[in-house]
């Protein structure tokens, strides 16, 4: 028996140092230990003299000697045991609470900016992007000296959109020695491109020293680096020199002001672009009528019309809209570039109508047997029939379906538009006269709607 014990402790002692826990080795010493316990009498040596021979002369009285002492041991052995494995419990669960016990989590807790100055009606705190949900007072701080400088910046550009148109141009030179006047530079986007080198960087050497050395403006250099003070955007001017003491009207004319500049550049990109299609500054627009860039042909549209060419009488024009033309697209198209933009119709129709039948095809007769793709196990089955089929068919896939397409096409490079009547037999231009206009009015229209 004692060897029995023996062979388990040293079980419980490799078991327990094998494994990686401390909870697991705390517990497999104290096993050790009880079992230690249970072993202790095969370790007792023998106490007295002739201990050996008077067990042999006196066999029968040590039998029964044993015989009676036996269940005190036996209890002994046991209390042992089962304290130590108390213990060894115990050691457990308190290693366990230890390894579980929730760990002090830092949250870092958005900024609101629902009550800062632009939160005012008929929107109150709009945020659809969702910008101040993960940020910190130091992110709105920065945008929102980003948005007031923008906004300054733009409401003094929306000035200049009109003031020249309004009140005149200076008199003399801006480069007398490019002999370039005042009056050469229009009033919109294009004075960019008259404005010489020399003048863009004066103006950036004045924009700079009226920002570092006037405001004293730290906001430089983006998150990290930037200084935006207790107030971004307050440079400490004033509201023309005067110090606005009152804190209702203070905080008014802040919001007016940012308002203002929300304003303005909304304005200046609707002033720009029509300044950039139309070819013109804001009040000549309004003086010339010339409100919309696309039906006249003017400005970022205003190239040669080589050949007049009309387009009313090509096949498309049919009832019940007849010549549609909405956005004045032929006012700026000669012939040649009619001729591309049909071509890229009916290669568009062509497309849409073979995949308006894939999305239905599948689902009305059943899909192919066998496997897509052998290889990786796919079948014809595990193919939907939606635009997910996209995310099923494997790359290799995706190569053929190329390559076939493109064989399709260059096999007809000779005729963009026309492949014969039936494709691929030769047969180009089988169809004549009213027959063939019908035909190929048809297939304009079908693409249209698919």
């Amino acid at each position: 028996s004692s060897d029995l014990v023996l062979w388990l402790a040293g079980c419980v002692a490799v078991h327990a140092y094998a494994m990686d826990s401390t909870p697991t080795r705390l517990a497999g010493i104290a096993g050790l230990a009880g079992l230690a316990c249970l072993a202790s009498p095969a370790f007792v040596a023998p106490q007295g003299q002739g201990l050996r021979s008077s067990v042999a002369r006196e066999s029968g009285l040590v039998a029964d000697r044993q015989t009676q002492e036996a269940p005190a041991a036996t209890a002994t052995q046991l209390l042992a045991v089962a304290a130590c494995g108390s213990a060894a419990a115990a050691s457990v669960a308190a290693a366990r609470r230890r390894t579980t016990a929730p760990r002090a989590a830092v949250v870092r807790q958005a900024y609101d900016a629902s009550r800062e100055i632009g939160a005012c009606d008929p929107l109150l705190f709009w945020d659809p992007i969702g910008f101040c949900e993960g940020g910190s007072k130091e992110d709105f701080d920065r945008r929102r000296a980003v948005e007031l400088k923008h906004g300054r910046v733009c409401m003094f550009a929306a000035i200049g959109m009109l003031w020249p148109d309004v009140f005149g141009k200076f008199d003399g030179y801006l480069s007398p020695s490019q002999g370039l006047r005042f009056e050469d530079v229009p009033s919109g986007i294009y004075a960019v491109t008259k404005v010489p080198l020399e003048g863009w960087l004066q103006i950036l050497l004045v924009a700079g020293l009226i920002e570092t050395q006037l405001f004293k403006d730290q906001s430089f250099g983006g998150p990290g680096f930037a200084k935006y003070g207790a107030e971004p955007g307050n440079f400490g001017t004033g509201y023309w020199g005067r110090r606005i003491k009152d804190p209702v009207e203070r905080r008014l004319k802040l919001t007016t002001e940012l308002n203002n500049g929300r304003l303005a550049m909304i304005a200046m990109a609707g002033l720009l672009i029509q300044n950039g299609l139309t070819g013109q500054s804001p009040i000549e627009q309004w003086q010339s009528g010339h409100i919309s860039p696309f039906n006249d042909g003017q400005g970022f549209f205003a190239v040669a019309r080589r050949a007049g060419y009309d387009a009313s009488k090509e096949l498309g024009a049919c009832p019940p809209l007849g010549y549609w033309d909405p956005f004045g697209m032929m006012a700026f198209q000669d012939k040649e570039k009619f001729e591309r933009n049909r071509m890229l119709e009916l290669k568009h129709g062509r497309i849409c109508m073979a995949a308006a039948i894939g999305m239905f095809v599948p689902d009305l007769f059943g899909r192919f047997p066998g496997y897509l793709s052998p290889s990786e196990g796919l079948k014809f089955s595990d193919v939907p029939s939606t635009i997910d089929a996209i995310y099923k068919v494997p790359t290799l896939g995706w190569l053929q379906i190329f390559a076939f397409a493109g064989a399709l096409e260059a096999k007809n490079l000779a005729f963009p538009r026309d492949y014969g009547w039936p494709a691929f037999f030769g047969q180009v231009g089988k169809l004549k006269g009213p027959e063939r206009e019908k035909k190929l009015l048809a297939e304009i229209n079908n693409g249209r709607l698919a």
